[in-house]
């Protein structure tokens, strides 16, 4: 996981390696945080991750209508849920 200050929000990526023999969804609710008041959420659904393969994705998170933006941003992993194929 990578958490970048941009202008306007935190450029925030995630990786998830499937070690499952199937085909997996994975569920990642994660939080920034600054450490002073700072808080912003996001969501991501890597989907059909293939065994053996890596999913990814990224996405821009809070804005600077939330205060300055962080300069140090904190990546805290809120919920990790995989839902492996049963087929």
């Amino acid at each position: 996981m990578r958490a970048t200050p941009e202008v306007s929000g935190v450029r925030t990526e995630i990786a998830v390696a499937n070690s499952y023999r199937r085909k997996t969804t994975y569920s990642v609710q994660i939080s920034i945080a600054d450490g002073e008041g700072w808080t912003a959420y996001n969501r991501f659904w890597l989907q059909d991750v293939p065994p053996g393969e890596t999913g990814r994705a990224a996405a821009l998170i809070g804005s600077d209508a939330m205060g300055p933006i962080p300069r140090n941003p904190k990546i805290y992993v809120d919920e990790f849920t995989p839902i492996v194929d049963r087929k």
